[in-house]
């Protein structure tokens, strides 16, 4: 139902797009008539033409002539794209390819003696390393070629009258005697050649995982019309898709005539299939539960004019060193080739884009017909990563009702198996999107209103706009451009539901890592549980050997050899208890807070007794160097007097006031000692000896302290 759907939208299409040109082509002619007759003097009616005019592809200089003639342009126009007009060769490319025949032995020279660069080298590293170039067969026998590669070739040959013709390169026949390689290099190797097949005017080359030795065979064969060391390039090192078309004022005449659009991606690496050694992807070519085996995958699609140019092209570039000042657009009627080299693990590829049904009116309409194919297949491959990703994230279906399945989606494992995988898939779905995003702007940027109207200066410019050739070729682009935008509709279709996946993944995340928080905060109070219960443990164990330690002391003691061997009870006993009963009571006691405190300062105050004991003994007690601080105090006291004679009048004040108030000093040497000992000595300020002692030295001469404060 949908394909019959999509059948009757596409014939509405070409009807419409039909009637559009039909209307626009009858208000040029008539508006042609009317100037016509206003420039004659006489009032003759104008004589029409009932040929059809034809561009010239073989010189620059005259472009061809307009066909003003009204019944030739009803005539044409009246007919739809699928009406007989398409049997008018007119319409279609008229001049063959050059013909050309290469030798096997001229192919392996080439690969001796070329000088290949880095990605050509990539590429055939296999070939040099296998020793192909020295085996007297240079191309794999069919046995051994199933075995390393899995890869499809494609060659048409496209006639006056549009239509591609495959050429047989696997044949029906049981028994198989060459390899699809060499059968390939075989049918490339020559171009119109034979006389009795008719002459082909355009060649279109699909190469899907084509072999080492198959890319050299296109080296050789088709390095004259494409820079296939550029087109390595694109395979092996492209980051994102781009497009690259006519370069007018390229010192190289092949980019002058080549048309190149480059595709890199992601694709599932497919059953039994394995990627390229030049492209990166997954070492694990199986899928788990926190991954998919996704691989880099890379086309590339070139189109070459062979024909003479129709138009020159002044370089307007401000650079002072341009080599190239004039530059050439070729005629898009000219002969062609189109090449398409796919590098894709999979087998999802497409392989019936071209069939003879389809027309081709030129090379341009061939290369787009391979684009959009590739745009076709590289949806199909997004769709698919979206699908075995959203399996992947998404709970089975009996989730709702099963309890250890939603424990399982709530909880993190032990190898952190979902977090791995929500990480994986929400940036790998990113990634897919700023693939489709540059596939877009490829598109976009390159083919704009000026290029599917032919009116390009560089890309298929159409000289004379009214020629019906031209007409036809317009309206063939019309329906080719409403496919590209029905596929970038669908990529940025695709775009927006990776987007919403991305957030129902990072919802899933989040979720993941509060249940494994709580889990673990859980986790952690148990286990502070546990500590607590080993803690007391451990205290019931110490006050058990606490209580054994006294008893055994005093076992051991009276336990000694040289000990009496007779004892009374009661020496033991009167022993035992004036042991251990204050021992018990001193444990009982530093086992609380106040019992703590009153041991700690009761040892503080013994530790500084026995220094000032020690102190006094040795000599260096504080009351011999007492008087010598005073008297060094009052010489510098007066030092500074006699320095400063002004602070005598303040330093007497100062005096007075601590004789009032002796607080002062009393605080001011408390700042200076300093106040570690306990509450008794803090009730020292308020002895009175010691009052009587700080009023004889305030007497005695003013401060140093004090002074020091002025």
């Amino acid at each position: 139902m949908s394909s019959s759907t999509d059948d009757l939208i596409r014939q509405l299409e070409e009807q419409r797009a039909a009637f559009l040109a039909l209307e626009q082509r009858v208000h040029t002619a008539l508006r042609q008539q009317e100037a016509a007759r206003a420039q004659d003097e006489s009032p003759s009616s104008p004589t029409f033409s009932d040929g059809i005019g034809r561009q010239s592809t073989t010189s620059f200089a005259e472009p061809g002539r307009k066909s003003t003639g009204i019944a030739s342009l009803l005539q044409s126009s009246a007919l739809s794209v699928d009406s007989d007009e398409e049997d008018d060769e007119t319409y279609y490319v008229r001049t063959p390819l050059p013909k050309s025949s290469l030798a096997d032995e001229d192919l392996r020279t080439h690969l001796r003696t070329y000088e290949w660069e880095s990605c050509g080298r990539t590429i055939l590293e296999e070939v040099v390393r296998d020793g192909q170039l020295l085996q007297p067969n240079l191309f794999p026998h069919p046995k051994d070629e199933e075995k390393s590669y899995i890869s499809s070739y494609q060659v048409f040959d496209v006639g006056p009258d549009g239509s591609p013709l495959s050429l047989d390169i696997e044949p029906e026949e049981e028994e198989v005697t060459q390899s699809k390689v060499a059968a390939f290099w075989n049918v490339i190797k020559d171009i119109n050649v034979d006389p009795d097949h008719r002459p082909a005017v355009g060649r279109i080359l699909i190469a899907q995982e084509p072999a080492p030795i198959a890319f050299g065979a296109l080296h050789y064969a088709l390095n004259e019309y494409f820079d296939m060391n550029e087109l390595f390039q694109h395979l092996v090192n492209s980051e994102h898709s781009s497009a690259t078309p006519h370069r007018p004022f390229s010192p190289d005449s092949r980019h002058q005539r080549t048309f190149t659009f480059s595709f890199e991606y992601y694709t599932i690496i497919g059953e039994e299939r394995q990627p390229m050694h030049w492209q990166s992807h997954d070492k694990r070519l199986s899928a788990s539960t926190s991954h998919l085996p996704l691989t880099r995958c890379s086309s590339v699609v070139s189109l070459a004019l062979l024909g003479d140019p129709v138009r020159k092209l002044r370089n307007t570039s401000r650079r002072k060193n341009v080599k190239v000042k004039q530059g050439l657009a070729y005629d898009p009627f000219s002969p062609w080739l189109v090449l398409n080299i796919q590098a894709y693990p999979d087998w999802l590829g497409s392989a019936d884009a071209h069939d003879s049904s389809k027309h081709y009116v030129n090379g341009p309409e061939a290369f787009l017909a391979t684009v959009l194919m590739e745009y076709r297949d590289a949806r199909k491959r997004y769709e698919e990563i979206y699908k075995q990703i959203t399996k992947m994230i998404t709970p089975p279906p009996d989730f709702i009702f099963d309890e250890d399945q939603r424990d399982k989606r709530l909880f993190e494992d032990a190898n952190f198996t979902y977090t791995r995988g929500y990480f994986w898939a929400h940036q790998t779905l990113g990634s897919i999107n700023d693939s489709i995003k540059a596939m877009i702007d490829a598109y976009e940027d390159t083919f704009t209103d000026e290029v599917w109207e032919g009116k390009h200066k560089c890309i298929w410019p159409l000289l004379d706009e009214a020629l019906p050739r031209n007409d036809h070729f317009r309206r063939k682009l019309y329906l080719l451009r409403k496919e590209f935008e029905r596929e970038i509709k669908h990529l940025e279709a695709q775009i927006r539901e990776n987007n919403d996946r991305r957030l129902e993944i990072r919802d899933l995340r989040d979720q993941l890592f509060s249940g494994t928080s709580v889990l673990e905060s859980r986790k952690s109070v148990e286990l502070s549980e546990i500590t607590i219960l080993q803690g007391h443990n451990v205290k019931l164990l110490t006050l058990i050997n606490i209580f054994f330690m006294p008893l055994t002391f005093v076992t051991s003691v009276f336990g000694m050899t040289n000990m009496p061997t007779e004892h009374s009870f009661w020496e033991f006993g009167t022993v035992l208890v004036t042991v251990c009963v204050p021992f018990f009571l001193l444990i009982g006691s530093l086992n609380t807070t106040k019992g703590y405190e009153f041991w700690k300062a009761r040892c503080k105050e013994v530790m500084k007794s026995c220094l000032w004991f020690l102190a006094f003994v040795s000599g260096l007690s504080p009351k011999s160097s007492r008087p010598k601080n005073g008297q060094a105090r009052e010489a510098e006291e007066q030092r500074s007097q006699a320095s400063y004679p002004h602070l005598r009048n303040i330093s007497a004040e100062i005096r007075n006031r601590q004789q009032r108030s002796p607080s002062i000093e009393m605080e001011k040497d408390n700042s200076l000692e300093g106040s570690d000992s306990g509450g008794k000595e803090r009730k020292k300020w308020f002895d009175p000896s010691f009052l009587k002692r700080i009023s004889r030295r305030n007497d005695k001469g003013g401060s140093q302290t004090e002074t020091q404060e002025v």
